[in-house]
């Protein structure tokens, strides 16, 4: 029988459509970087919301302070506590303390990093084996912090280090699971590393900056590379944002959500890429 490319493009667009029915379950394990701001994860529940999909099953286990480590030996008991009985995981959100996956002094570790990341992730499988793992790719400190000059030259240097240890986290995953790491550190560096993202510190984030973080998580979790087309003036008041916060952060945010090379879908690549999401 041939199929023509029209009814498989309808085919596949019946499939992605259908795939809004059922709500998400995500795990977060963070610290302040996760946690603050009013919380990103619960942003990316409320983002999720305005894209169209059924409002997810969000878990977060925030620890301010706290490695992937103090999480993989105190925290796993919530891998069943913290999802109704009978449901899986659909990912994990694995942030880092904001240091250890770099050669910084005192607070970097990267092996052991590695290794909890590892840990973690084994553990939510063994709960749901087809859970994916969305390792949150947190972002240098600012330009004005008193790393700069000393431990890296500049903050585009500690992201490269960001950056290269969550790839590598990413591709040790890929080994028992599906992994992907959710950009936001580069969307930071994308935006110059800009003030406006920080919180008065010049290393956690703001408002805006979990706005941003949001973003990034929202669009890796589920697959939408466009979050500047999502109506997300309800949410305004709410994260004391504005307008030009919100254009602000979904510009930065599509720059890193883009599909990796050969990622398309094939003949419906478009179609499906039009379909994740309920216009409004």
């Amino acid at each position: 029988m041939i199929i023509s490319k029209q009814t498989f493009v309808l085919a596949a667009m019946t499939v992605v459509t259908a795939a809004h029915a059922e709500p998400k379950n995500i795990l977060f394990y963070g610290n302040s970087f996760t946690g603050n701001a009013g919380g990103v994860h619960l942003m990316v529940r409320d983002i999720a919301s305005a894209a169209g999909h059924e409002t997810p099953h969000i878990y977060g286990r925030i620890v301010g302070g706290q490695t992937l480590e103090y999480h993989l030996a105190t925290g796993t008991s919530v891998i069943t506590s913290g999802i109704p009985a009978g449901r899986t995981w659909d990912a994990v959100v694995l942030q880092e303390y904001s240091t250890r996956p770099t050669t910084h002094p005192t607070d970097g570790n990267v092996p052991a990093f590695r290794a909890a990341a590892q840990g973690l992730y084994q553990a939510v499988l063994n709960h749901s084996p087809d859970a994916q793992a969305v390792l949150y790719e947190t972002w240098a400190r600012h330009p004005g912090h008193f790393f700069y000059p000393g431990i890296w030259a500049t903050a585009s240097d500690m992201q490269a280090e960001l950056r290269a240890n969550y790839n590598d986290a990413s591709d040790l995953l890929n080994t028992i699971g599906s992994s992907e790491v959710a950009r936001v550190g580069d969307a930071f560096e994308a935006g110059g590393f800009d003030t406006s993202l920080y919180a008065g510190d010049l290393y956690h984030q703001n408002n805006r900056g979990a706005l941003l973080a949001a973003l990034v998580l929202y669009g890796t979790i589920y697959d939408d590379v466009t979050t500047s087309d999502i109506d997300l003036s309800p949410l305004m008041n709410s994260y004391g944002l504005d307008q030009d916060d919100f254009a602000f952060a979904t510009n930065l945010a599509d720059t890193v959500l883009v599909p990796a090379p050969g990622s398309a879908c094939l003949l419906v690549g478009t179609a499906v890429l039009t379909t994740r999401r309920r216009r409004r």
